[in-house]
C-alpha cells in the first residue's frame, strides 16, 4: 500500500519524547503580541506570500507570519508542537501532491479518467511526484484543537449559508461542526454504461456483480490488469470509515458485506503478469472500454464540461454510480484543492484569522474573469455559489458559440458536444449526492489491509481474519478517542 498520511497523534506522544529527551527540534518560540501564526505544510508559493503581504499591509494592529513546514518531516513535526502546546493560529491541513517536470514545470497531482499512474510510470514524461499528507482532521477535532467555522460563515456580511454550496462543506463536517475551509473541489467517482449499470447513484457489492455477470466472458470490472491492491485502493479503501463508529469505537467488519468484499478481492491477482508497456496498457484499456469489456472506470469531474465529455467513455451516456457500499448509498468523494485551512480553537485574534481564511470562499470572478480563466486555467469547482453558477453559465454559453471539439483517449479520437441542460442536471446531481470527503486514513487501510494478507494467502480463514481486523482496528479507533 502507498504510504501518503500521517500517523495518529498518540504516536507522536511518543516520539515527542524521543525527541526532547534528545534535545532536537527544538520547539519554536512563542510569538510577539499581535502576531497570527499560519502554519504551511505545502511551500510557499508567490500566491500565498502575496496573500499574507497584503493582509499585513491591511492591518495595523495584528500582522501573520508564515512558519514552514513543507519539509519532509514537517507534518510531524507541527504535530509535536501541536502536542506540546505550541498551537498555530491557522493551520494548512494538506499536503498537496505535486508533479514536477524535468523541465521544472509542477502542478498539483490529480485523477484522471484513465490511469494518472500509467503516465506518471512512463520514462518519457519524466516526472516526480512529492509525497501527500493529510493531517489526522478528525482526531484533531475531537481532541479540541480546531474551531468551528460555521458561526463565522453565516455572521459574515458578504456570506451566510446561500453564499456557499453546502454540499461539500457539509460532506466535511465533524458531528455537525466545520472545522476546514477550501475554496475549490472536484468529486472523484466511479462512472459505467447506463445501459449496464443503470441511471442511479450508488449501489451494492452485489448490484455490481448483476451488472457484470451479464457482460461478455473475457470483461473486466476495472482494467484488464488490475491486480488486488489496485482493486483495494480503488474499490474498497474509500469506504471503509463506513464499517466504523468513532464516536463510540465500535466497529462492523463481522458482517455478510465485508466477507463478501474480502472474497471478492481474493478473486484478483497479486501481481500483473502484463507484458505490454505502459503506452500499450493504455491502448488496451481504452480499447477495451469502447468495445464494452471494462464495466467501470475511475473518474474526476472538475467542471460541467467533463459530463459530455466523460460519455465519450462508453459511446453512450455515462452513469456516475460510484463506490459500492454496504447499504447503496453514494460512495463517491469530493476531492479537495488549493489550500485546506483550520483556525484553532487557541486562536490568539480569531476575527482577524478568519478575515485572512474567508478570502477562501469570497466571490473572486466577474464573467470576463471567469470566461478567461476557464479558458486558460485548470480551476476546479467553486466552493462561492456565485462564482459556481457563473462558471456553469460560461460552459453553457459554449453550446452556442463553440463547436463540438476534439479529444482523444491514446490512438483514438471523440468528438465532444459542449454541455447542455440535462448535463448541468446531472452534474449538479452528482454534487448534491456525495456526502464524504477525500480524507484518507492510511492507517485504518494499512491495518485491514496487512491483517487480511495471511487470508489471501490461504494461511487464515475468513472467520480468523475477520477478528483479527475487528481486534486490530478496535484497538485503533479507540485509540484515537
Amino acid at each position: 500500500m502507498k504510504k501518503r498520511a500521517l500517523n495518529v497523534l498518540a504516536a507522536c506522544i511518543l516520539l515527542f519524547s524521543a525527541c526532547s529527551a534528545g534535545g532536537e527540534e527544538p520547539l519554536p518560540p512563542e510569538p510577539e503580541e499581535g502576531i497570527l501564526i499560519y502554519a504551511s505544510l505545502n511551500p510557499i508559493s508567490n500566491m500565498i506570500q502575496v496573500n499574507v503581504d497584503h493582509f499585513n499591509e491591511d492591518h495595523e494592529d495584528v500582522q501573520i507570519e508564515i512558519r514552514d513546514y513543507s519539509n519532509e518531516g514537517g507534518p510531524e513535526r507541527l504535530l509535536l508542537e501541536l502536542m506540546a502546546g505550541r498551537v498555530p493560529d491557522i493551520i494548512d491541513l494538506h499536503r498537496h501532491a505535486v508533479i514536477t517536470h524535468k523541465y521544472g514545470m509542477s502542478w498539483e497531482a490529480g485523477y484522471s479518467g484513465i490511469d494518472l499512474d500509467i503516465s506518471l510510470q512512463n520514462p518519457k514524461h519524466d516526472t516526480d511526484m512529492t509525497v501527500e499528507y493529510w493531517m489526522p482532521y478528525r482526531q484533531l477535532v475531537q481532541k479540541g484543537y480546531l474551531e468551528d467555522l460555521w458561526p463565522y460563515i453565516e455572521s459574515d456580511p458578504e456570506l451566510g449559508r446561500d453564499a456557499v454550496l453546502e454540499a461539500p462543506l457539509k460532506a466535511a463536517e465533524v458531528n455537525g461542526g466545520l472545522y476546514m475551509l477550501f475554496k475549490e473541489f472536484s468529486v472523484s467517482t466511479m462512472i459505467g454504461p447506463e445501459s449496464l449499470v443503470g441511471d442511479q447513484f450508488g449501489w451494492t457489492l452485489e448490484e455490481l456483480m448483476e451488472a457484470f455477470a451479464v457482460m461478455p466472458e473475457d470483461s473486466s470490472i476495472l482494467r484488464y490488469d488490475a491486480v488486488r491492491d489496485d482493486v483495494y485502493s480503488n474499490l474498497i479503501s474509500p469506504t471503509l470509515s463506513r464499517y466504523v463508529d468513532w464516536e463510540s469505537g465500535q466497529c462492523f467488519f463481522d458482517s455478510d458485506e465485508f466477507r463478501n468484499l474480502l472474497g471478492f478481492l481474493k478473486c484478483f491477482p497479486e501481481q500483473s503478469e502484463t507484458a505490454l508497456s505502459p503506452e500499450e496498457v493504455q491502448d488496451e484499456v481504452v480499447r477495451r472500454i469502447l468495445n464494452g469489456r471494462q464495466l467501470l472506470a475511475p473518474v474526476t469531474i472538475g467542471w460541467l464540461e467533463d459530463i459530455p465529455f466523460e460519455d465519450t467513455y462508453f459511446g453512450e451516456p455515462a452513469s456516475y454510480i460510484g463506490y459500492p457500499t454496504a447499504d447503496g448509498s453514494f460512495g463517491s468523494s469530493f476531492l479537495l484543492h488549493g489550500n485546506t485551512l483550520a483556525m484553532s480553537s487557541t486562536c490568539k485574534d480569531k476575527e482577524a484569522a478568519w478575515d485572512f481564511m474567508r478570502k477562501l470562499i469570497v466571490r473572486r470572478y466577474n464573467w470576463g474573469s471567469m470566461e478567461r480563466t476557464r479558458k486558460y486555467f485548470s480551476i476546479r469547482i467553486p466552493v462561492n455559489r456565485e462564482d459556481y453558477e457563473m462558471g456553469n453559465r460560461v460552459d453553457m454559453a459554449a453550446e452556442a458559440d463553440v463547436p463540438p471539439v476534439a479529444a482523444n483517449y491514446g490512438k483514438v479520437k471523440f468528438v465532444v458536444e459542449p454541455p447542455d441542460q440535462n448535463d448541468l442536471q446531472r452534474f449538479e446531481t452528482l454534487i448534491n449526492s456525495t456526502t464524504q470527503i477525500y480524507w484518507p486514513d492510511d492507517k485504518l487501510s494499512d491495518i485491514i489491509w496487512e491483517a487480511a494478507g495471511p487470508y489471501f494467502a490461504e494461511d487464515k480463514t475468513i472467520d480468523e481474519t475477520i477478528t483479527l481486523i475487528q481486534n486490530r482496528v478496535g484497538l485503533y479507533v479507540n485509540e484515537q478517542k
